[in-house]
């Protein structure tokens, strides 16, 4: 079986298990915004056009499917029972794969919920990943819930490709766990009814192929790459580029990042730290637990930053790679804790697949200047800059890493790393 380009370029292990999530499409709440998990609810009109939609998008794009998995409610087997019927494969349909249960507000309209407890129902929003309903579940005990029934699945699922038809509150838990994203930031995932969200997974970590996509194509999502196999496609791909930069405090990331981003049409993705030293933090006031979580915040907030583009099919410069981070992490003495630095190395790994290119920028080329913000002693920057170098040979390496030419004029450098994707036949230089 021919392996698709995410697999072959992103992954090392040649076992991967594609995930095809989809949520069931709109019900029938009356016109209202109820609370509903477990509610056994009806599918409206709308949601049972668009349920037959998908369900001819996915036998016509993936007739390889092995198999489907589904919640028992009725409006997520609307979908997984003719797609297994048309595609002859088996379909396991388990209770684990429900939404979040509501309890006591299972079925009840929000505003009359609101009106009746307005502290209750506002703490159940502000800390909805661990605060559950009475009588119903966070998202964390849903988590809990799905991911094990997951695991319990691996041995059979491992390889091959599945769909899985569930609800938002059961994608947004999985693509927390595969972008090792908190529960907290589950909101910022938000697939409509009836879409389709793809995710790869092999030893190496996950990949998210698509996410929310309501057209389902092999031929889109979000962390497709454009590599051509063999020769050059004779026209660029569509997707916008994704490019991160790496190196040490005054090697001109900030700078370049912005005017590549411009050239290349794409959002350019402002670092943390540089802000907060700007506005005053005092990095040696930190203790070591406070420097950690700090670390830890600059990571989710990127993250953040770059799925949302990403989600959106947009391109983004990024003036930090993944790997910065684990360097940042290495130079801070944090690695006397083995287990949370292979944790953050699985999450590092996990995302450089969703780079077409990491730059890294030479250090020594342009001067260190005192700006009130960065250290000007060099053998502090020298020493950040050797450790992302050689983890970004060890972890990415060729042809997604690049390193750039001891060039000094603004100009040579965006001109140099424009012409890195477009030599390659990956993208078309933009307006």
């Amino acid at each position: 079986m021919a392996w698709d380009k995410v697999t072959d370029l992103a992954l090392p292990g040649r076992e991967v298990t594609h995930f095809h999530f989809v949520r069931h499409g709109k019900v029938d709440t009356g016109g209202q915004r109820l609370a509903y998990g477990h509610t056994d609810l009806a599918l409206s009109e709308e949601g049972l056009r668009q349920t037959r939609e998908i369900v001819d998008q996915l036998v016509s794009q993936f007739p390889d499917i092995q198999g489907v998995l589904s919640s028992d409610l009725q409006r997520a087997k609307a979908i997984a029972e003719p797609l297994a019927e048309r595609l002859g494969v088996p379909l396991v349909v388990d209770a684990a794969l429900r939404e979040q249960s509501m309890g006591d507000w299972e079925g009840q309209p929000w505003s009359e919920l609101t009106a009746r407890n307005v502290e209750t129902v506002r703490h159940f929003w502000t800390e909805y990943h661990r605060v559950a309903p009475p009588g119903g579940e966070s998202l964390k005990d849903l988590s809990g819930r799905v991911l094990s029934f997951l695991a319990a699945q691996e041995l059979t699922l491992a390889g091959g490709r599945f769909v899985v038809v569930a609800h938002i509150g059961v994608i947004r838990a999985v693509l927390c766990h595969a972008l090792g994203v908190g529960l907290d930031q589950a909101l910022r995932f938000a697939p409509l009814p009836s879409t389709h969200t793809w995710i790869l997974k092999a030893e190496s970590g996950f990949v998210v192929q698509c996410l929310g996509e309501r057209s389902v194509s092999v031929k889109t999502g979000a962390a497709e790459e454009a590599r051509p196999e063999g020769p050059a496609p004779s026209r660029p791909e569509d997707r916008p580029p994704r490019v991160a930069l790496s190196g040490s405090a005054g090697v001109g990331k900030t700078t370049l990042g912005q005017a590549l981003a411009q050239e290349l049409g794409v959002v350019y993705i402002a670092e943390g730290m540089r802000s907060r030293l700007e506005n005053g933090l005092d990095l040696r006031a930190l203790d070591h637990s406070q420097l950690q979580a700090l670390m830890e915040t600059l990571w989710e907030e990127q993250v953040a930053q770059e799925d949302a583009l990403i989600a959106q099919g947009l391109g983004f410069v990024s003036d930090r790679s993944p790997v910065d981070f684990l360097a940042f992490w290495m130079n801070y003495g944090f690695v006397h804790d083995a287990d949370a630095s292979t944790a953050v190395a699985e999450k590092v790994r996990a995302r450089i697949p969703l780079f077409d290119r990491i730059v890294l920028l030479p250090f020594g080329v342009l001067p260190l200047k005192q700006d009130g913000v960065r250290s000007t002693n060099p053998w502090l920057q020298r020493r950040f800059q050797a450790t992302v170098r050689g983890l970004l040979e060890e972890e990415v390496g060729a042809p997604r890493f690049a390193q750039l030419p001891p060039l000094t004029a603004l100009k040579e450098r965006v001109l140099w790393c424009a012409d890195l994707l477009v030599r390659a036949g990956e993208f078309a230089r933009r307006p």
